[in-house]
């Protein structure tokens, strides 16, 4: 919705990095700042939570419909036929930055 804070962990994002905004505005895409390849790019919650478990049912649901779109969108960018989907939830499991995201690379 482009109204108040944005943040990434303890990164501050601007409305204009944004991509896409999903219909509810619980939900954004961003392009990756450190790309493993073109077009990987990361959806996450616009409230800051580290783990999925944290989310709200209403914010899950949106989360995964906005990583359709995205993927939809990015493919379409780039050409591609297929995207990697990633979801590293929590510390141990590698998450770098303690806020909900999804990896979408196209492929």
């Amino acid at each position: 919705d482009g109204k108040g804070p944005l943040k990434f962990g303890k990164f501050e994002l601007k409305w204009s990095q944004c991509f896409y905004i999903s219909p509810s505005g619980l939900s954004l895409a961003v392009v990756n700042l450190k790309p493993l390849l073109p077009g990987h790019v990361l959806v996450i919650p616009r409230r800051s939570v580290p783990t999925m478990a944290e989310l709200t049912v209403e914010e899950v649901a949106d989360l995964w419909s906005s990583v359709r779109e995205v993927q939809k969108i990015v493919e379409g960018h780039h050409g591609a036929v297929g995207a990697n989907l990633g979801v590293q939830d929590g510390r141990d499991a590698g998450q770098s930055v303690p806020h909900v995201h999804v990896h979408v690379l196209p492929r």
